[in-house]
């Protein structure tokens, strides 16, 4: 049976030198994934993860200004309640003297004093029983109150551990004195030659394929996504080159012709409540991944002009 969607074959990176190299970067302003460089380095970081925390943010402050909202209409409701307790104990006293709580049956009047008491302050446990046991329409009040103040509470309680507990993604690191890239995340290194770099443009991002070891200790593929418009829906391809470009002529020219005037320069990061730290001992971690890559030998191959060969079906 024919498969119904294809299987798709990261390309290598150097298929696409010649051409970035070409480029006029001049023409372009610095591409927004680009958080560092000096000279011996540049680094870009993945933003989707940034829009995703900005877009859980704004939901989350959405969530709490609804439960916000929800829980003042409960305080002005359970106040107006205490305010027309008190308002018909005391017309009812001027009418029928102020012992007359002591003697009447009437089921309504002792309620509302039952509500306030002699303090004249009603509880908010009698409050709730007042609104939903005194009013017609009880049913449709009680799952109003449950989706305003239900869905917002369950929201903010996954939300916001979540965006507490997100860490800012680890920069994609272009070495170019050791024409490595490498990158890591929670404690494990991505690694691959900077000659063997292979990469993937779609319309959502750019996958760039590295190395890592799998739980199982064979060596894996590890797919480092990057965004470079900021849109994590759609994308021109046209709309990397200049990011590429930047990349292309730092690992073949240097800093100096990527960033002419400055020694060095770092971007403002991202803010997060928690960073990803890389190992302390990722040099040795990616020296030991690239020596595995030599050992296992199993990339994709490639034919004579460069492409990705499937495998047989």
């Amino acid at each position: 049976m024919a498969r119904l969607f294809k299987t798709t074959y990261p390309n290598p990176f150097f298929l696409k030198w010649k051409e970035l190299l070409a480029i006029d970067l001049s023409s372009f302003t610095q591409p927004e994934p680009i958080v560092e460089v000096n000279t011996r380095q540049l680094k870009v970081m993945q933003n989707k993860t940034e829009i995703r925390n900005w877009w859980a943010s704004l939901f989350l402050l959405g969530l709490i200004s609804m439960l916000g909202f929800k829980l003042l209409d409960y305080y002005d409701a359970w106040k107006s309640a205490e305010w027309n307790a008190n308002r018909f104990i005391e017309i009812a006293k001027k009418e029928n003297g102020n012992e007359y709580f002591s003697f009447t049956q009437d089921p309504g009047a002792l309620a509302f004093y039952s509500a306030v008491g002699d303090d004249k302050k009603m509880s908010f446990k009698e409050f709730i029983h007042d609104r939903y046991n005194n009013y017609t329409h009880t049913t449709q009040r009680i799952i109003g109150d449950i989706i305003f103040t239900g869905i917002p509470l369950l929201g903010i309680s996954i939300l916001l551990p979540w965006i507490i507990l997100l860490r800012k993604p680890a920069p994609l690191i272009f070495d170019r004195e050791k024409r490595v890239v490498y990158s890591w995340q929670k404690g494990s290194v991505w690694a691959q030659r900077y000659d063997d770099i292979r990469l993937h443009e779609n319309i959502q991002m750019i996958l760039f394929f590295l190395r890592c070891e799998l739980k199982d200790g064979s060596l894996g593929w590890a797919k480092y996504p990057l965004q470079p418009t900021g849109n994590p829906l759609f994308s021109p391809l046209s709309a990397y080159k200049p990011t590429l470009a930047y990349i292309a002529q730092f690992m073949e020219y240097g800093r100096e012709k990527v960033l002419p005037d400055q020694d060095s320069w770092q971007a403002k990061p991202p803010f997060y409540f928690r960073d990803d730290p890389g190992p302390a001992n990722i040099e040795q971690e990616i020296d030991r991944i690239l020596q595995r890559i030599t050992e296992v030998n199993n990339e994709i191959p490639l034919d004579g002009e460069g492409n990705p060969i499937p495998p047989e079906e």
